[in-house]
């Protein structure tokens, strides 16, 4: 691998975009764990190593820079498409709006893993991808917009079906990247 990436070349994109069916609509970024929303505690860590923070969400956000879905319904793709498509570094990374527990130490190990010989930096849970915390490549637009266009909406798809040169993170503690999908959750 070649030069690691400086904060300078790094841009973020946090998705809170989704419905949150399983809350009753609430969003789920604006709910505390340990006194702090899951946005407040995910724009603290990445603020100290991005170049600018985006929001992938359906209205204005007051305080970043807001990115909306190319198309409506069809999931994370459509946020990280528009992500990609507005970055203004050569990388983003992304990170799902309801993952509560991601580390300084964790996002450092991604950006330091950027590269000029790799497309994507990707965690592995059990040899499966996570797909919603990643960094990729702004060259990779036109792979996540061949996806939606072929209607394979699956973002770990966009890490093992499209020939990206990916850089692997392997070992990751899974409760750094546990997300919130409903109440319980919560608790535990």
């Amino acid at each position: 691998m070649s030069k690691r990436s400086s904060s300078d070349d790094v841009s973020a994109l946090i998705l809170a975009g989704g419905r949150a069916t399983r809350f009753g609509g609430i969003a789920k970024h604006e709910l505390v764990v340990e006194g702090a929303t899951i946005f407040e505690r995910q724009v603290r860590v990445l603020a100290p190593r991005v170049a600018e923070i985006l929001v992938s969400m359906p209205t204005p956000h007051a305080r970043y820079r807001t990115v909306t879905d190319v198309q409506e319904g069809i999931g994370p793709l459509a946020g990280i498409a528009a992500g990609l498509a507005a970055c203004r570094t050569p990388w983003l990374l992304v990170i799902a709006g309801d993952m509560p527990y991601v580390s300084d130490a964790l996002l450092e190990r991604l950006i330091e893993r950027t590269s000029h010989d790799v497309d994507a930096v990707g965690i592995r849970i059990d040899a499966l991808p996570e797909p919603l915390l990643c960094v990729l490549h702004t060259r990779t637009l036109a792979k996540v917009q061949g996806r939606i266009a072929a209607a394979r909406f699956k973002a770990s798809g966009l890490f093992t079906d499209e020939g990206l040169r990916v850089s692997w993170l392997d070992g990751v503690d899974r409760a750094l990247v546990r997300n919130v999908n409903a109440p319980e959750d919560l608790r535990g």
